[in-house]
């Protein structure tokens, strides 16, 4: 896996049965090619340092056939 990760920042909120969930969002002209695969690292154990972190799969050895 490459190291051009994409990272966004997420804020966590409550709903109202009282859970806490994550939302970010990101508004950029890019898009994400899925063909070979995507990996999603979501970080929420630390406070105010929750993000998701997604890239792109580029080496065969990476995937999970």
């Amino acid at each position: 896996m490459s190291n051009r990760n994409l990272v966004i920042d997420l804020q966590p909120r409550v709903d109202k049965n009282g859970k806490t969930y994550h939302i970010g969002k990101l508004r950029v002209p890019a898009l994400i090619d899925c063909k070979e695969g995507v990996v999603f690292l979501v970080y929420t154990s630390e406070p105010n340092c929750e993000q998701i972190q997604i890239a792109g799969m580029d080496n065969a050895n990476d995937r999970d056939d």
